[in-house]
């Protein structure tokens, strides 16, 4: 009875130990495939951030086109570099230790990049923004500054410079230009800005008659004086191509004409330099 039990008991020891055996080679097996499905993972992960870095250079040189574009200084090589350095695993969170050293490496470098990707598509952004900002302030003085010939016809009869005065018959600085036209013609704003002079009357004979002063921003300002009406106020916003006024020949003039100024930092400058059109 004894030895029948011992049997019994050797046999159960015997499948326990098989079982345990198949079940720890099961296991084994599981573990590997799910190793090897890992490493493949990160594989593909190490190849996509492989192309991830490359487009992200390609980028980086459009933004550094795009400032130069723009007039922004480029960036410095050394803020792109910043965060790209330190050990690779001061951006890992969990414990490697237990992996492979190969994989451990490879995971680690990994990571790294992502770290220094982040940083990098931040820096973009950021620079995308100064770009848009400065595009925007850019835009904002072109259209602040004039551009347009005021009035579409007419030739120039008097250039800015030196000039016989026709009235005191003594050579003097003309600080505009003298545009002929027929009185009654249509005067533009040159530029958009807000009217800070507008005056409707005058006195006969003397200086611009019925004028009208444009102050642009940034340092601009344009006169249109000799006009026979003024269709602006004090204080009005205007846009280029504005109507503000017609050809006259109010004040000191010789004949119906627009004289028209252009002032920059409060100096006038040659109105011919800023007739894009």
């Amino acid at each position: 009875m004894f030895s029948s039990f011992v049997v019994m008991l050797l046999m159960v020891g015997s499948s326990i130990a098989l079982f345990t055996d198949y079940y720890k080679d099961e296991r084994i097996t599981s573990l590997n495939r799910s190793n090897q499905a890992l490493t493949k993972q990160l594989q593909h992960m190490s190849t996509k951030v492989n192309e991830l870095d490359g487009r992200m250079q390609t980028v980086e040189q459009n933004d550094d086109d795009l400032r130069v574009f723009t007039e922004l200084p480029r960036i410095d090589p050394d803020v792109r570099k910043a965060g790209t350095g330190g050990a690779l695993g001061d951006y890992v969170d969990v414990d490697l230790n237990s992996l492979p050293e190969g994989v451990k490496s490879e995971t680690k470098r990994v990571n790294h990049m992502l770290s220094v990707l982040e940083k990098r598509i931040e820096l973009h952004f950021d620079n995308i923004k100064d770009v848009k900002d400065k595009i925007a302030s850019d835009n904002a003085q072109l259209k602040h500054t004039p551009s347009i010939r005021p009035v579409e016809a007419g030739r120039i009869t008097d250039k800015y410079g030196k000039r016989l005065d026709p009235f005191i018959e003594r050579v003097k600085h003309h600080n505009g230009v003298d545009i002929s036209a027929e009185i009654g013609t249509e005067v533009y704003s040159a530029a958009a800005g807000v009217v800070i002079a507008a005056k409707s009357t005058y006195s006969l004979g003397q200086g611009y008659g019925r004028h009208v002063i444009i102050d642009h921003g940034y340092g601009y300002r344009t006169l249109y004086g000799h006009l026979s009406e003024v269709w602006v106020k004090e204080g009005q916003k205007i846009e280029r191509w504005d109507v503000i006024g017609l050809v006259g020949n109010t004040g000191r003039t010789t004949g119906p004409h627009l004289h028209f100024e252009v002032h920059k930092d409060d100096a006038p400058v040659d109105p011919l330099n800023f007739f894009l059109n």
